[in-house]
């Protein structure tokens, strides 16, 4: 059964790993993508395990989507448990974004990337023996951990190979990371929902072993010490752990804790939501105080931009999780579809939303681009309202559609606007912060169909879904009136969409 497994997900997985390098083609870079592939022959090996670094983290969400019913039916948990393997992911990942960044800046980014692909492993291994439901959070933790690393550590490692070459790092190679997590986004459902079908729940953790062993196998390698751990064994312990900031990493991380436990749980708010607020304080000011913070919260100072683009980050991807795991449990449990036809009912959502992602990723007027999406969105969430069970599925692939095109246009225009706002000194940090909040998104998202799934993903529960979505929608355009008072030639500069 194990060699019919690895047979049937290295067919899948081979192509999937193969489309991101071929995806400039497609975007007419053929000449740009052919000069770099010349100039350095050995780029195709460097970047294969990076992308497959950066697939693992969206891949394993979207997967874990048409596989929560039968996980939760398997454990004899309420509907609502589903969450608990969400969030999860999406809270460790919050911290282990800047903490895997930062071990990346003080040892090396190599051994980090191999660490992220060690932990998936182990994260694998747990979820497939699990137990008890418990065990299952466990190994989502542990799965969130080791994501991390990837995209830290690929831009590090990918910064640090130019450097030697004494070249800039080309746009199009940074641009294979990025849709490196677009392709798995896309992927993902369908491939959770063959999967689920033909070996059950416990092949959306399976994947993950043949995928890391190939990471692994591509990274490990025979290399000298780098500049970053020359100068790692140059400090002492006591200087790294300062460098590592880790009353900061303790305070987000209990800050983070408080507002998961206030949403998930919101009893004792007269003591849960004052306890959050001094903590985020005492945060703020501590990190104000070290030279090299944990997160650098002095790049939110007076730029309000910059702070409204955050701000508009957590209401897209709120509206994204809610939907990319919302829809398919109500489609398996009140329409009564197979998790395989889910994922093909689901596949047009991730790939309109990637294709629109692509088309756009050039376009610089994105203050136009972002009304386009939200009034997307705003209408694709009213039409949350018309669903039942009763409904075609070509009328819910329709709705699907308009989703991703609209998550698609928000998610590259809001991006774009990160790149203008974003002081020329700070882009990294700016770019780490907008991963974070995006987490956060995701994590108020999942503790929402916590509780309006706790019963069962019915209709009722999937219109208050929509309401959920167009109160985020209305919080979007709020967030988007700094944008329309600033003068045009401010907001039409060239970027980059790399």
């Amino acid at each position: 059964m194990t060699l019919a497994i690895l047979r049937k997900i290295s067919g899948h997985l081979t192509y999937l790993c193969k489309l991101p390098s071929l995806i400039p083609y497609y975007l007419n870079l053929p000449n740009q993508h052919q000069t770099i592939m010349t100039k350095d022959k050995g780029l195709p090996g460097f970047l294969a395990p990076l992308v497959l670094g950066n697939m693992l983290n969206p891949l394993n969400s979207t997967m874990l989507a048409t596989a929560i019913v039968s996980i939760v039916a398997a454990f004899k948990q309420d509907p609502g448990a589903g969450a608990l393997l969400i969030i999860p992911l999406y809270f460790t990942s919050a911290i282990g974004q800047p903490l895997m960044g930062r071990l990346c800046d003080v040892f090396s980014p190599h051994k980090i990337n191999l660490s992220g692909f060690i932990l998936i492993l182990i994260s694998a291994f747990v979820g497939i023996s699990a137990q008890s439901f418990t065990w299952l959070i466990v190994s989502r933790i542990l799965l969130g951990l080791g994501s991390s690393a990837a995209y830290p550590s690929s831009i590090t490692l990918i910064k640090q190979r130019y450097k030697a070459l004494n070249r800039e790092v080309p746009g199009v190679t940074l641009s294979i990371i990025a849709i490196a997590g677009q392709v798995s986004i896309a992927f993902g459902p369908f491939l959770g929902g063959i999967l689920v079908e033909n070996f059950g729940w416990k092949g959306i953790f399976f994947v993950n072993i043949p995928l890391v062993i190939i990471g692994l196998l591509l990274s490990i390698k025979k290399k000298g010490k780098t500049t970053i751990e020359e100068k790692a064994l140059q400090k002492s312990a006591w200087q790294i752990v300062k460098d590592l900031d880790p009353l900061g990493l303790v305070m987000f991380s209990g800050f983070l804790m408080l507002f998961l436990l206030t949403l998930l749980y919101p009893t004792y708010l007269y003591t849960k939501i004052p306890a959050m607020i001094v903590v985020l304080l005492l945060f703020i000011k501590a990190e104000l105080k070290h030279q090299n913070p944990f997160i650098d919260v002095r790049v939110l100072s007076l730029n309000l931009t910059l702070n409204t683009t955050f701000l508009r980050q957590i209401g897209i991807t709120f509206i994204l999780y809610l939907v990319l795991y919302g829809l398919p449990q109500w489609m398996e449990q009140s329409k009564g579809i197979s998790p395989s036809h889910v994922g093909l009912i689901m596949l047009p959502l991730s790939l309109t939303a990637m294709i629109v992602s692509l088309l756009l990723s050039g376009n610089k007027n994105y203050v136009a681009l972002l009304t386009t999406g939200i009034l997307c969105i705003i209408g694709a969430s009213i039409g949350l309202f018309f669903l039942s069970k009763t409904t075609s599925d070509l009328m819910v692939i329709g709705l699907t559609v308009i989703i991703g095109a609209a998550l698609g246009i928000l998610t590259i225009s809001n991006q774009s606007t990160l790149y203008v706002a974003a002081p020329d000194d700070q882009v990294g940090v700016c770019f780490g912060l907008y991963r974070t909040v995006g987490y956060i998104g995701a994590i108020v998202a999942g503790s929402s169909l916590k509780h309006q799934f706790k019963q069962g993903a019915t209709d009722s529960g999937l219109h208050i879904l929509g309401l959920y979505s167009l109160i985020a929608c209305i919080a979007i355009v709020l967030f988007m009136l700094p944008l329309y008072s600033q003068k045009k030639n401010q907001l039409a500069e060239p970027i980059s969409s790399n």
